[in-house]
Order: C-alpha cells, then structure tokens, then sequence
C-alpha cells in the first residue's frame, strides 16, 4: 500500500477522525463530570454546615469553651483501582481526609476537624470560596449565625473533584479506545470491498486490445459510474477516430496508387524507343501527374492538420476582406473561365480562424469555378440574418445532378466530373472546418444551379 493509495488515505483519515472525535468527547465528558461533581460536591459541603450548625444549636452547652478537635483517619492511596465493594472493606475513606470543617464563636475556635487549620476562616463573608494552601486549592462554604455570632466553614480539596471527574471520562472512554483497533480493521475491509469494483474496471482495461475497444461493463457504486460512463465515451471516440483513420489510410493509398502507378508506366516508357513527340507526351503526362500527386499530399497533410486542430485562433474578421483575401489565391486562369458576380455587405463580420476561413472560401470558389462552364457567372452573396450570424451563398450553374447525401465524403467524385482535376478532399476539409467553427453549411441544387450556403458566427 503506497503512500498515494486512496486506501491507506481513507484509512489514515477516518483513524484521525475518530481520535479527535474521542478527544473532543474525552474533554466534554470531563468537564461534564466535573461541573456535575461540583455540583454534588458544593451541595454536600452546604448540607454538612448546616448539620453542624444544627448540632451546636440544638444543644450549645456540650461545645465548651475548650477546643474540641475530631480525628480524621488517614489511608495511604497506593494508587490501585479499587472496587466500591473493595474500599467499604476499610475502616477508613482515602478521601477522608481531603475533607475539613470549623466552628467559630465569638472570634474562638470551638471545632474543627485534626486536618483543619486556621486557614478555612479566612474569609467572613456566607457562601463558596477558593483558598489556596499548601499547594492545593480547597473549595470552601461559609454558614453564619449573627444571633449567635457563630461561623461554620466545611472545605474540600479541589483536585478530589478533578480526581473524581477525570475517573468517570476515563471509564466513558476507555471502552472507545479499546475499539479503535478492531474498528481500523474492519474500516480497512471495508474500504477494500468499496474499492474492488475499481479492480475490476481497472482489469477490463487491461484486457482490451486496440483492435476491439467494445465499452466496459461492471457493477459500479452510483458514485463511480460517471467513471465508467466517460471511460467509455473515450473508447467510443477512439473507435471512431481508428476507424476514421483505417479508412483515411485505405482511401489514400487507393487513390495515391493510381497516379503513382501512371507515372511509373510513363517513366518507363522514357526509356524505351520513342519519337520526340512520344517522349513530350511522356513528360507531360509525368508533369500533370505529379502535380496531381503534389495537390492530393496537400489535401492530405491539410485534413491530418486540421483533424488534429482542437484549438483555434479566433478574431473578428471583415468578411469582404477575407473573400478578396481568398480571391487572390486563385489561378488566373479560374478568375478568367467564368464571371464574378458579388452582393456583399461590407460591415458583415465573422469570429473565427483567418487561415482556415480562407481555406473554406478559397475550396469553394475554387469549386464554383472549376465545375462552372465558360463564361457562366459565380453569384457570391453575404448578408447579416438573425441572432448574430453572417449567411455566406455561392451559386454557379451547374447541370450535373449530384449525390447530395455523399457531399463532403472523403475522395468521392462524381462520375461525370472524373475529367476534372481534384482528388474530391475539398469538401472533406471544409466541412471539417465549419464544424470547428460550429457553424453549418448546406448543399442544395434548383435545376442547373447548385447553391453552397455558409452562416458563421458573428460573436
């Protein structure tokens, strides 16, 4: 058990907690007693004054004008913990002589208890007192008859009571201590059973294997199964993301090995007998291929990046600066195939990536371009709608019906635009990134016209 277990940390913790809780009860439990033994202990001293009291009044004439002086036996307390069975065996009390009594008449001593000295009628007011003597404190009660001028004092030593209190708190304790222990094992036990369904989750996790990440199943207390409920939201994701990337890695190999595969044929064919014109197409061939080959690893290495992208760089953006920005990005011969035909509102703005935004327009003018006929007009058009959110359309004729549901899938090309250079990875990456933004695009295709609507935040 290390020093990090949650179980050595239970364990230390509710042990302390059990120890200041039978401290704090020790301490409560003797003041408690303690304040009952004054109680007890104030009532016996006024009750035995006035028993004194009483005797000299009822018969005065037997105190005469000689010092009478009552013995007090004395028992040595050894310190052993006797039974009250045991200590009426004795002749004598161990407390006996931890009690003392006066009676003054007329400023005369006429009684006192062998143990009471001079230092009881110190004080001449009626009531209780605390007079040090001797290194003990004695709690005094005070009884005064003026018809009679007559002072009665009875005292007890105080640490009688403290003795007396600290006795009864140990014995209410002293049970509790001794459970400690036996209550540390079973709290360990129990811990340990607390803490079993964690093995067992833990050990279903050990036992999975990358190729099959299926949810985890065990018997978790209610507090623990928000463990269980994220853990496997986690394997799911990272299903999803494996098989995201098994068919990212399939589609890429398969659409990487039919150029490679062209212009390996072409590279060969340079070293066999051909005419000049022969090798021209050769080479050209090669050329167009490799920039095939070059545009697609782009695509590639932009989706890979932005799959990994969690964290955007977000600032307000003009969205007329962020079109010409993305504008200027295309070949010339795109901005001359077709006419440009723009209604923007020059004070509409968007929150969001500069870099990845001209990524979604640059696509998608790009797009509109090349799947446009010659001449044909590019309708762009930007508007402020409801709840702070700028709408974005892009309209170009188009008179191929599309597969709208497969819009956006990864390498997916229409068969009548096979002639068209693209590796079909466009749409991927700027859906990708509209997600990013968490806002939506849709695809929509009246007649010959294919529209692109776009609304980002604007906040």
């Amino acid at each position: 058990m290390t020093f990090n277990s949650i179980k050595l940390w239970l364990l230390v913790s509710i042990n302390l907690l059990m120890i200041i809780i039978l401290g704090m009860t020790a301490s409560i439990s003797y003041h408690n007693s303690l304040h009952e033994m004054d109680e007890i202990y104030d009532a016996q001293l006024a009750q035995t004054a006035r028993l004194l009291w009483t005797l000299y009044k009822v018969n005065p004439n037997k105190f005469s004008e000689d010092l009478i002086v009552i013995p007090v036996p004395t028992r040595i307390d050894t310190g052993e913990q006797l039974t009250s069975a045991q200590e009426r065996m004795f002749p004598e009390h161990k407390y006996e002589s931890k009690i003392a009594f006066q009676i003054w008449r007329n400023e005369k001593l006429i009684l006192l208890s062998e143990n009471a000295t001079s230092f009881l009628a110190q004080s001449k007011t009626e009531g209780f007192h605390e007079i040090a003597e001797k290194n003990y404190k004695w709690i005094t009660f005070s009884l005064y008859d003026p018809v009679e001028d007559i002072w009665v004092y009875t005292s007890q030593r105080e640490d009688v009571r403290s003795e007396m209190s600290g006795h009864m708190a140990a014995t209410q304790i002293r049970p509790l201590l001794l459970l400690i222990i036996p209550l540390s094992i079973l709290i360990y036990f129990i811990i340990g059973l607390s803490l079993r369904p964690l093995s067992h989750l833990s050990q279903q996790l050990r036992d999975k294997k990358p190729e099959k990440l299926t949810e985890v199943h065990t018997n978790l207390p209610s507090e623990l199964k928000p463990i269980q409920v994220a853990i496997n939201g986690l394997l799911k994701r990272i299903t999803l993301y494996l098989d995201k990337e098994k068919r990212f890695i399939i589609d890429a190999s398969h659409e990487l090995r039919t150029p490679l595969s062209i212009l390996q044929l072409h590279a060969q064919n340079l070293n066999s007998d051909l005419t000049e014109q022969e090798k021209q197409q050769a080479i050209s061939a090669i050329d167009t291929g490799s920039k095939r080959m070059v545009h697609l690893v782009n695509q590639l290495l932009a989706m890979a990046r932005i799959e990994q992208s969690s964290l955007l760089a977000p600032q307000r953006l003009n969205v007329n600066k962020l079109l010409e920005q993305s504008m200027s990005q295309l070949s010339i011969h795109q901005l001359e195939k077709v006419r440009w035909s723009s209604k923007v509102d020059r004070n509409c703005e968007v929150y969001g990536d500069p870099s990845l935004l001209q990524i979604v327009l640059r696509n998608l003018l790009d797009n509109a371009a090349k799947y446009s006929e010659q001449e044909q007009v590019v309708e762009i058009e930007v508007t402020n709608v409801q709840e702070n959110n700028v709408l974005i359309t892009i309209k170009n004729n188009n008179n191929i019906t599309m597969e709208s549901d497969r819009l956006g899938e990864r390498f997916y090309r229409h068969s009548q635009h096979q002639h068209i250079s693209g590796a079909g990875l466009g749409l991927s990456i700027v859906m990708m990134i509209i997600d990013l933004h968490q806002g939506q695009i849709t695809f929509t295709q009246q007649k010959e016209q294919f529209e692109v609507k776009i609304i980002l935040s604007s906040s």
